[in-house]
Parts: C-alpha cells; sequence; structure tokens
C-alpha cells in the first residue's frame, strides 16, 4: 500500500474507530456543567489510556511482523477477513430494536455524571473505552499496515498520531469546544447528544457495515492478489 493509501484509510479507520456513542454522551454532559475541567480531563485521559493501552500493544505486536514491500502478507488478509465477519455480526444485532438496553446506557450515562467523582468519571470512560471491541477490531488492520510499512519512522509516528486522534475525538472534541467556545457550546451540546443517545445503536450498526464492506472488499483483494 502507498503512502497515499495509507493516509486515506488511516483517515477512515480513525473516523470509525470513533463511533463511541455513550463515550461522547458522557464527555458532552460533563463538558456542558460547571464545574467541569477536572472531570472533562478525567475522562479525555481515561478514554485515551485504554484506546492508547489496547493499541499500543496491537501496534508494537504487529511491528515484529516482517515489513510488507510486496504482496499482502497472510496476517494483513486474515485480519482484514476476520474483522469484517465481526463487524457484520456487530451490526446486525444492533440493527435490532434494543429500547430497553438504550433507555438504560442514557441512564447510567446521566447517572455519572450527576454523582461521580473526578477519579469515577476516570475509570468509567476506561471502562467505555477498553469494552468498546467494534473500535479495537476497526483499529487492528490500520495498526498493522502502519506496523509494518515500508515508510520512515516519522511518517509511522505521525500516521498514528492522526490515527489516535481521530478515534479519540468523542473525548476530545467537546473538551476543546467548550474550552474555546465556553457556553456558547451549550445548544450544539445539547442537539449532539439527543441525537447521539436517540441513535446510538444505529451509528454504530451503519459504521460496522460500511467497514465491513471496506475490509471484506479489500481482504478478498489482497487475497487474490496473494493466490
Amino acid at each position: 500500500m502507498g503512502i497515499l493509501g495509507l493516509v486515506g484509510q488511516t483517515i477512515l479507520l480513525g473516523i470509525a474507530a470513533a463511533f463511541t456513542p455513550s463515550l461522547l454522551a458522557l464527555q458532552i454532559l460533563v463538558c456542558s456543567g460547571d464545574p467541569w475541567r477536572r472531570r472533562a480531563a478525567a475522562v479525555a485521559v481515561g478514554g485515551s489510556s485504554a484506546f492508547i493501552l489496547v493499541g499500543g500493544l496491537l501496534y508494537f505486536g504487529f511491528a515484529q511482523l516482517p515489513t510488507s514491500a510486496g504482496a499482502p502478507t497472510t496476517v494483513a488478509i486474515a485480519l482484514r477477513l476476520v474483522a469484517a465477519v465481526v463487524l457484520l455480526g456487530v451490526g446486525i444485532v444492533l440493527l435490532l430494536p434494543h429500547p430497553g438496553l438504550q433507555q438504560r446506557t442514557e441512564h447510567d450515562v446521566q447517572g455519572y455524571v450527576a454523582r461521580a467523582s473526578t477519579w469515577v468519571f476516570f475509570w468509567v470512560a476506561f471502562a467505555l473505552s477498553i469494552k468498546d471491541v467494534s473500535s479495537f477490531v476497526v483499529l487492528a488492520p490500520a495498526l498493522h499496515d502502519i506496523a509494518v510499512s515500508d515508510v520512515n519512522a516519522v511518517v509511522q509516528m505521525a500516521l498514528l498520531v492522526l490515527l489516535f486522534a481521530l478515534a479519540l475525538s468523542p473525548v476530545l472534541a467537546p473538551l476543546v469546544a467548550r474550552l474555546v467556545l465556553g457556553h456558547r457550546a451549550d445548544r450544539a451540546f445539547q442537539r449532539i447528544y439527543r441525537f447521539t443517545m436517540d441513535h446510538q445503536f444505529q451509528l454504530i450498526a451503519a459504521m460496522a457495515l460500511l467497514i465491513c464492506l471496506y475490509l471484506g472488499v479489500t481482504g478478498i483483494q489482497m487475497l487474490l492478489a496473494a493466490g
């Protein structure tokens, strides 16, 4: 894969990995209230820690594999096809009605904001991130392709920063918006929160099915090219 293809894939999969509605809703509620700075920082650090921990382990594991300068490797093909199957299952399950679970998720998020301490916000954000299987399934092929690419270390680091910045946008973007705009961001926060909570499972399902299609098609193309 060339550098432009690698950048494009990094952006696509980074955005897809950001589809964590409950984490976004939590950070929006935190940033909408007062006091908010320490709580928002705790959510950002908690969510980031989970992604960087798992993502870092995946990246350094993939980095031990041979550099892919030529034909696609078996690992690259397997990652894409397995990820496509997992995301297909996630998409199908989440398209089914889950009214009780959806309401319970929103109730839990609002409960955390109403009574949690700073440390609890850290651990809640960490837990919401670490159990977000679909995001890590999406990140795995991106991390693999960056780790085994023949680009230099500076470019690899830039791609990793881009990937994680996009994946962590649910905890970073509301914080930046509140810092820059103050309470002028509240109206937008309310609209985004309501839309996110009302369509949380549909949003994840749409992402899962779209990325399933991308990874499935590219995985089959790689399989045919390797054969």
